[in-house]
């Protein structure tokens, strides 16, 4: 699990912060990559879109790290969904419920509708800063099982994306509708609501922002009543495969969250679930106890082989002792699993390159660059991909290639000066034939300098 970057709060009604006194008194937020768990919400969202006509491929999830019941939709298809939301479900259904329901608004259109005053810009800042948020992490070496880095970036104000009364009951119809089509019952909705209703005698700031951004009513609770009343999907249970996958991201998270002490006296050292095993390893890698850390791991190799996520976790835990030749072969175990399930996990990838990176030679730099160029494939907009990708290069001697990848980063985080200087010295040094230099002169357009530094090379 990756802490990737903590963001300034002035625009994060976006994410949905507690009521903001001041602009000076923004809290930070903190954006979490893990494979695993952004896996598990793609999963459990993808039932949904299709039954909304959306594409699945195009869903980008982005993990909050906040212990309040919450989440929202942003930038098109992108879900933001706090960690306090997945710790306190007891079962998969209330986030699907929830995943249900933020796949209405998407579907409906609601972000486009919302807040005339919002202006394109600021929408456009906004949606860079959280894409371009790993940028923080450029400047220094993150730690392989939970890394983070700070970027004090404040855009914009206040509560821009608090939905109205009737986006709300149209969200929860659509929601209805598709659990229906997927075959699952609405009960998880149900509950979310329920608990909702039991936080509105609070004062705002001990409120769920959930409620505060996704307005409740008596008749959204009674809807869903109502379709439960006639659903013949609403006493369905709980599907066995959808909890044994909640109960592992609840499991990681919170050992990851929680004191390690908490971790160790919640869950028994006898427990055999997967949610105990897992939580204890990250309370484990935080007490840099890697033995026990390793002999957990370990069983869930022997007993599921052919599971991709021990085997990141194992490399995790390596990388975060120091022992990163160690972590080489569970990473690549990782990815060899990933690509005989016919599909793609670029966070294993970029982890596999850190590690790789972190060994001087021609040889890693090369076998870095390889997996580099897969992952820039999948998030060209993850800054520090570009900034891995231009050590590999400069490792290798491609002197080109590095500025041109330096010269990508700094489009990202709006560094349009390093970006000119770096795309001019990438054309200065590619040769003519180089797939780089094309989007080297890419870059240079973007920036309207197409008449500059376009050498022969």
């Amino acid at each position: 699990m990756r802490l990737i970057v903590s963001l300034m709060a002035g625009v994060l009604t976006l994410l949905a912060a507690p009521a903001i006194a001041s602009a000076q008194q923004s809290p930070k937020i903190s954006l979490v990559r893990d494979a695993e768990t952004e896996n598990t919400i793609r999963y459990f969202a993808a039932p949904l879109l299709k039954a909304a006509g959306l594409n699945p491929q195009s869903l980008r999830v982005h993990l909050v790290l906040d212990d309040r019941m919450n989440a929202f939709v942003a930038g098109g298809q992108r879900i933001f969904i706090n960690t306090g939301l997945l710790r306190s479900a007891e079962s998969p259904d209330a986030v699907i419920g929830v995943l249900a329901h933020e796949t209405g608004h998407i579907a409906g259109g609601h972000l486009a509708k919302m807040q005339e005053n919002l202006r394109s810009a600021s929408a456009q800042s906004i949606i860079a800063l959280v894409l371009g948020a790993a940028a923080a992490v450029a400047t220094g070496e993150p730690e392989a099982a939970i890394a983070g880095a700070t970027m004090g970036q404040s855009i914009g104000q206040r509560s821009f994306l608090r939905y109205t009364s009737a986006n709300e009951s149209a969200a929860d119809l659509a929601a209805l509708s598709y659990l229906d089509k997927t075959e699952q019952s609405a009960r998880g909705l149900l509950e979310v609501l329920e608990s909702l209703q039991d936080q509105e005698l609070l004062s705002g700031q001990r409120q769920d922002p959930y409620l505060r951004t996704h307005p409740l009513s008596q008749e959204r609770i009674a809807t869903v009543r109502q379709h439960m009343s006639k659903s013949r999907y609403s006493e369905r249970p709980t599907n066995p495969n959808l909890d044994l996958l909640h109960r592992r991201v609840r499991g990681k998270l919170n050992g990851y969250v929680d004191p390690p002490s908490r971790t160790l006296s919640r869950y028994a050292a006898d427990d055999p679930d997967i949610e105990a095993r897992y939580a204890r390893i990250q309370a484990f890698i935080k007490l840099h106890r890697t033995t026990d850390a390793l002999a957990i791991v370990d069983g869930l190799i022997e007993s599921s082989p052919n599971d991709m996520f021990f085997h990141e976790v194992k490399g995790d835990i390596l990388y975060r002792a120091g022992q990163i030749a160690d972590s080489l072969p569970p990473y690549r175990r990782a990815i060899q699993l990933v690509e005989q399930s016919n599909g793609e996990l670029p966070l294993i990838r970029l982890s596999l390159a850190q590690s790789l990176l972190q060994i001087p030679s021609r040889d890693t730099a090369a076998e870095a660059l390889d997996q580099l160029k897969v992952v820039a494939d999948y998030e060209p907009w993850t800054p520090r991909v570009w900034r891995l990708m231009a050590t590999s290069y400069g490792r290798l001697d491609d002197f080109g290639g590095a500025a041109y990848a330096l010269a990508e980063e700094a489009m990202l985080v709006g560094d349009r000066a390093g970006a000119s200087r770096n795309v001019a010295r990438a054309l200065e040094q590619l040769p003519p034939d180089s797939p780089l230099r094309e989007r080297a002169l890419d870059i240079q357009n973007l920036l309207g300098e197409g008449g500059k530094g376009d050498g022969k090379g």
